[in-house]
């Protein structure tokens, strides 16, 4: 009878002991999926809200539109002068053909060629650049233009 007492025993301890691997199996997977579905909410939360919002694109589109408009209005301008005209009639470039091109630069190009005109423009009106100076730095920003449109 003691030997059929100690097998009684055993399934209840068996299934005890299985409940409570379940019950511990559960809550693993329970806390799994817990954090699998926050990390998911998460990802589709953060790519459902717009890194820059319509009125940032907006104002920056309009605000480098300006740059651009700003940036050719000085080349223009520093191409059509006198001076620019008669430096280029020096070196046989047509200042209509320059002024074409000037159009076609990118933002960059057209940014750096704007700075460098208006420092040419400042260093003359400082004395510190003499007509012949002024010449051939025209000449070579011109040809720099043409260049650069021949290139593309």
């Amino acid at each position: 009878m003691a030997t059929n007492f100690g097998r009684d025993f055993r399934p209840a301890r068996w299934v005890l002991h299985t409940s409570v691997n379940q019950k511990e199996d559960f809550m693993k997977f329970y806390v799994v999926a817990m954090v699998v579905c926050s990390l998911v909410m998460c990802q589709m939360t953060y790519a459902q809200a717009p890194i820059v919002t319509h009125d940032e694109l907006k104002q920056a589109l309009v605000k480098s539109d300006n740059a651009r408009k700003e940036n050719l209005a000085q080349v223009r301008t520093f191409f059509s002068s006198d001076v620019a005209r008669k430096a280029f009639a020096v070196a046989h470039l047509d200042p209509d053909r320059v002024q074409k091109a000037v159009s076609t630069l990118n933002s960059d190009e057209l940014a750096k060629l704007a700075v460098q005109t208006r420092q040419v423009q400042s260093d003359f009106a400082a004395g510190a650049l003499t007509n012949q100076q002024i010449t051939y730095i025209l000449i070579a920003l011109g040809t720099a233009v043409v260049v650069l449109i021949a290139v593309k």
